[in-house]
């Protein structure tokens, strides 16, 4: 494989998020990662308020509804997702009008933990959740899912410092065991009466061990 095909198909598959919209902000170009975030099929060109639209519908996309978009030449800010991340953006106005984008995952930077005892609600939960599972230093790592009456309170002085807590949308309770291995989740999981325990896989986002944790008892990896 040549250097220039190497390039490209580093920018079409690799994990930066690319794209570009014309001077009516209607998509012309996105990469695979890109494309992936907004919930968007291959050759999809829709205008960009029909994206945002899209994803909010589908509960996906930013946590919050995006900004109008200005003239300005450029522009960096950090944005939270639905699914944990956080995303850097760099926004770079074209001459003919049109606008480039490239965003990168910026979860596994350094960042404030919440302070210790507090029930986090959904949103928050995952993205302390993706925060750890883009940390080296927070694994081996489980999740506790716990039924919906249980009593927080009395959780949340069962819990280690270093765990966290939320509450998923269905009203059940998530506790995340960093640094724990298997055996000591299990044991953790039994103390707090956990409905089912499920490990981590390297390398996936929150949203998916979510998905996973409200499976069958004891999910994971073995």
């Amino acid at each position: 494989m040549n250097q220039d095909k190497l390039w490209s198909q580093t920018l079409a598959d690799g994990p930066l998020l690319l794209a570009l919209f014309d001077a009516g902000d209607r998509l012309l170009q996105a990469n695979a990662a890109y494309r992936q975030a907004w919930g968007l099929v291959d050759g999809a060109a829709p205008p960009w308020a029909e994206m945002v639209k899209a994803a909010r519908q589908a509960g996906a996309g930013p946590a919050d509804l995006p900004e109008p978009r200005g003239r300005v030449a450029q522009r960096g800010y950090e944005q939270v997702w639905r699914d944990g991340r956080r995303l850097w953006w760099v926004e770079q106005r074209l001459p003919d009008g049109g606008l480039a984008l490239t965003g990168v995952d910026i979860s596994a930077l350094e960042r404030p933990r919440p302070p210790a005892g507090q029930l986090l609600a959904a949103q928050a939960g995952r993205e302390l959740l993706q925060a750890l599972l883009s940390d080296p230093r927070a694994w081996p790592l489980s999740v506790a899912t716990l039924a919906a009456d249980a009593d927080a309170a009395t959780l949340l002085a069962r819990i280690r410092g270093e765990d966290g807590c939320m509450r998923l949308e269905d009203g059940r309770l998530l506790v995340m065991l960093p640094s724990t291995g298997p055996a000591q989740a299990a044991a953790l999981g039994e103390r707090l009466g956990a409905l089912a325990l499920t490990e981590a896989v390297w390398g996936e986002p929150a949203a998916a061990l979510l998905a996973r944790s409200v499976g069958g008892r004891d999910s994971g990896p073995r």
